[in-house]
């Protein structure tokens, strides 16, 4: 796959087969962005270049490595063996770009146990659906095999109802993610709300991929696209994170025990946010994951936290306050935060 080969990625082949392709984005600023999702333009077209990762995503990252590093690893050799366990053949297929690193540790795990667990990454995107091309591919490749999607987390579940609406009949959509507050997975690590550390970074943590796109004129047979942030290589600490989750390895996995499965938590959200003037769904982003990817890629119009001293938190309340973005207290909120966007007159895709 000559595509393939011309994406410098800096993920180790051992760990995952990228199926993706090197393409060029329309590159805009965030608010020209935030202009254009407001005029009908779909979210999955556009592409906002990265800059270095701030002081406080670092601090972020290394904190979360630091408190919550064994816990992400305690997740992944619990919810890898349970699927080694319990899926005939399973080939994980994670979701670029949240999910790539969570599906290379777990097949480092299971490689450290002689237990070969395929892995590939493809993009999906809301309103575009999952990449048809690269999961043909894949299924090619493993005839015969169980594909279990991974991704990191969930928010209000907009991922999974995507997957479950754009795979082709016979592919069931069953999804694997470490953190689960939205009860939507089929296999969550835990249902909490939980800062992985590489939520805190984009690219830096992810192979150097920028977010997955759709050219305007993509034809059949192609891959969706991505580009790499090759002028952040300096900043990459994508080997330094699965090492460092590897170092982490347990030895021996606890069953999968992931607690309580909320239901529909988000509508609380939802109700929340419209109590505050923002009525549209897309406009709520839940769980301390997907609010930190509205601090570093949107434009944040409030914050709501559940507790103003969670650890969890802390670099979203910094970012909050550095953008002079209101930040609000919900003790009652079924997540440790969401962030909302401010409401136009035409929202765009989902991000």
């Amino acid at each position: 796959m000559t595509q393939l080969q011309t994406l410098r990625h800096t993920f180790d082949p051992a760990d995952v087969t990228v199926q993706l392709r090197a393409a060029t984005p329309r590159l805009v600023g965030v608010t020209e962005k935030e202009k254009l999702l407001r005029q009908g333009v779909s979210y999955g077209g556009l592409l906002t270049p990265e800059t270095r990762p701030s002081a406080v995503q670092q601090a972020a990252y290394q904190d979360a490595l630091r408190r919550n590093g064994p816990r992400v690893a305690g997740l992944i050799a619990a919810l890898t063996t349970h699927l080694l366990t319990a899926v005939p053949r399973p080939v994980l297929v994670s979701l670029a770009r949240a999910g790539t690193p969570v599906g290379c540790a777990m097949t480092r795990f299971a490689r450290r146990r002689g237990r070969p667990l395929p892995h590939h990454t493809l993009s999906i995107i809301r309103g575009s659906g999952i990449d048809r091309e690269a999961l043909r591919r894949i299924m090619q490749a493993h005839p015969g095999a169980t594909l279990v999607f991974v991704d990191g987390w969930t928010g209000k579940g907009s991922i999974a109802g995507t997957l479950s609406a754009s795979l082709p009949a016979g592919v069931p959509p069953l999804l694997a993610v470490l953190s689960d507050p939205a009860g939507v997975a089929d296999f969550a690590a835990t249902h909490d709300d939980l800062l992985l550390p590489h939520a805190a970074l984009n690219a830096t943590v992810s192979g150097l991929l920028s977010r997955t796109f759709v050219d305007a004129d993509i034809p059949d047979g192609q891959l969706h696209g991505v580009r790499t942030e090759d002028h952040l290589r300096a900043d990459d600490v994508t080997g330094e994170y699965l090492a460092a989750l590897d170092a982490l390895d347990p030895g021996t996995a606890s069953p999968l025990d992931s607690g309580p499965r909320p239901v529909r938590p988000y509508d609380a959200v939802l109700a929340l946010a419209s109590s505050l003037g923002v009525h549209d769904p897309h406009l709520v982003k839940p769980g301390v994951g997907e609010a930190t990817r509205v601090f570093l890629r949107r434009q944040p119009a409030g914050l709501l936290l559940r507790d103003a001293g969670h650890p969890d938190t802390r670099h979203l309340h910094a970012l909050a306050q550095a953008a002079a973005i209101p930040v609000t207290l919900h003790p009652e909120l079924p997540y440790l935060a969401a962030a909302l966007i401010a409401p136009g007159p035409r929202t765009g895709e989902d991000a």
